[in-house]
């Protein structure tokens, strides 16, 4: 483990493009204070809503450096370095072993899928090359293989990682994380990538939610959480039925895929609040029509937002 706590909402923080599809570094650091200010507990720069396998490498370091100066140190970050096999993981992970991130995260590599043992032998090289705390970052829908429960367990122990964000949507699967931790005396932090938990980690077994729509709706996440954590109920679970009626701007898109539709949603919604200038996506994603960003403003107005 490391020194530093982690806890709460940490938001997958989306990656704001100019037309062409450059950093837009302005938008970016407005981006990074509109989430700071609301509560968060911690960024997560450069991941699956960041829109990083579109980015090149001097992209995404472009994205984290700015993350991290634009935080100066409010909250923790950790940085996605994920990449299709081990030796692009490290090298990245190497551009960013002097700039006092709290932490990296890596996928399996993706295109060929993997076995357990070579999961292992993967994160393992990560960490024992970068020195830099490694989380596992489970996403299998995207990167065809899942990381075992027992393989988790196994490099948490070995000293190799120090958290996980768990996004596979199986909740037997962190149940069997949990025993395993238990069991062995392991100190693992453990985030689930749902908005739906958002009010019930602790009873599941987790410290947080790391959930894409939090970089729309920062302050009612954060307050979902809080809430819950103190033990009040209800108040929990106003901010959860506000957080499920926002997550409706994630499916306005009446074509294009899954990932688009949440992406554009969330973009044109932070674009209509004034925080980001353009809400461009990557190509061959597909963007919101204009009519369909018309129902942003009275979704936005239903949900108390902004506050």
């Amino acid at each position: 483990m490391t020194d530093v706590e982690f806890k709460g909402v940490i938001v997958p923080a989306i990656t704001p493009f100019t037309p062409d599809e450059e950093v837009d570094v302005p938008s970016l650091r407005r981006h990074v204070d509109y989430l700071v200010s609301s509560g968060v507990h911690g960024i997560w720069a450069a991941g699956t809503t960041g829109e990083f396998a579109a980015l090149s490498d001097e992209q995404r370091l472009l994205v984290i450096e700015t993350v991290l100066d634009e935080v100066a140190g409010r909250v923790p970050v950790i940085a996605n370095v994920s990449a299709p096999a081990t030796r692009g993981t490290v090298a990245l992970a190497m551009h960013l072993q002097e700039s006092g991130l709290d932490g990296i995260a890596a996928t399996p590599p993706y295109y060929y899928p993997c076995a357990q043992d070579e999961m292992v032998a993967h994160f393992d090289h990560i960490a024992s090359r970068s020195g830099l705390p490694l989380w596992v970052y489970n996403i299998p829908v995207t990167v065809k293989t899942a990381v075992a429960p027992a393989t988790i367990a196994r490099l948490s122990g070995d000293g190799a990682v120090v958290g996980v964000k768990d996004s596979s949507g199986a909740g037997e699967l962190l149940a069997e994380l949990n025993f395993l931790c238990e069991a062995g005396g392991l100190t693992l932090w453990r985030f689930l990538g749902s908005i739906f938990r958002t009010a019930s980690t602790r009873g599941v077994g987790a410290h947080g939610v790391i959930p894409g729509l939090s970089n729309l709706v920062p302050g009612i996440a954060v307050k979902a959480w809080e809430a819950a954590e103190a033990g009040d109920a209800g108040t929990a679970q106003h901010h959860l039925a506000r957080l499920v009626t926002a997550s409706r701007v994630m499916k306005l898109a009446g074509g294009g895929g899954p990932n688009a539709s949440t992406f554009s949603g969330i973009k044109a919604g932070l674009k209509h609040l004034g925080i980001i200038e353009h809400d461009t996506v990557s190509r061959p994603l597909r963007p919101l029509t204009s009519d369909e960003k018309q129902q942003i403003p009275a979704l936005l107005k239903e949900v108390g937002v902004p506050e």
